[in-house]
């Protein structure tokens, strides 16, 4: 049995949620990305969209009045991912506050600012937010080759932000969330939110890859 098996909710987000994933990290920029195809200049702007986007749901997730105990019990500080973006474009010497955003983030904020009330919407998008980062840090390692940094360091913490702790932190995650009761309800509107998030990400593929170089 696979450990997500254990745990209803995730093996909901594992499974319904397949073809969004894999739609978004097929995408053409995404396959860019992981391939250290990008410049450095494309790599800021793309760390740029995804901080407007993380730094929205953050305030939103702070912010919520829900109640519900999976925020508790699933939530960390450290799971919050705007600082290493600020780090990784201060290094490449952009200006994280004059950041504009695309129509993709556009959207997001919209449909974040829709769900604020809703904890389980949120979580539902953090869960995809969070799981990227099995992935990123393989795009990392790809990114310091390309552009001769040190894995995990200066340029790089957004990719790779928990270093030899991911799998650590990742398996964490899907323990906490498997120690929460989510009704059929609850893991419904999980999936639907995590589906909205895999569609946000990629609308800002199809941004980046729009934006002259």
């Amino acid at each position: 049995m696979a450990a997500d098996d254990r745990c209803p909710a995730m093996a909901a987000l594992r499974d319904e949620t397949k073809e969004h994933h894999d739609n978004a990290e097929n995408h053409t920029f995404q396959r860019a990305l992981f391939k250290g195809q990008l410049g450095q200049d494309e790599y800021a702007r793309f760390l740029g969209q995804m901080l407007l986007l993380h730094e929205a749901l953050e305030q939103a997730i702070r912010s919520n009045n829900d109640g519900h105990p999976a925020f508790e019990t699933v939530i960390r500080d450290y799971q919050h991912q705007s600082p290493y973006l600020r780090e990784d474009l201060e290094f490449l010497g952009s200006d994280a506050d004059s950041v504009e955003p695309g129509p993709g983030v556009e959207d997001a904020i919209n449909r974040i600012q829709a769900v604020a009330d809703d904890a389980l919407a949120l979580l539902g998008m953090h869960y995809v937010l969070e799981g990227s980062n099995n992935g990123s840090k393989y795009i990392g390692m790809s990114l310091a080759k390309t552009f001769g940094w040190r894995p995990g360091g200066p340029g790089l913490r957004y990719m790779d932000p928990y270093g030899d702790q991911q799998k650590a932190y990742w398996q964490a995650f899907k323990d906490d969330m498997g120690e929460v009761e989510f009704s059929d309800g609850d893991i419904e509107k999980l999936v639907e939110a995590a589906k909205s998030m895999y569609g946000i990400v990629a609308s800002i593929s199809d941004d980046l890859e729009k934006t002259p170089a």
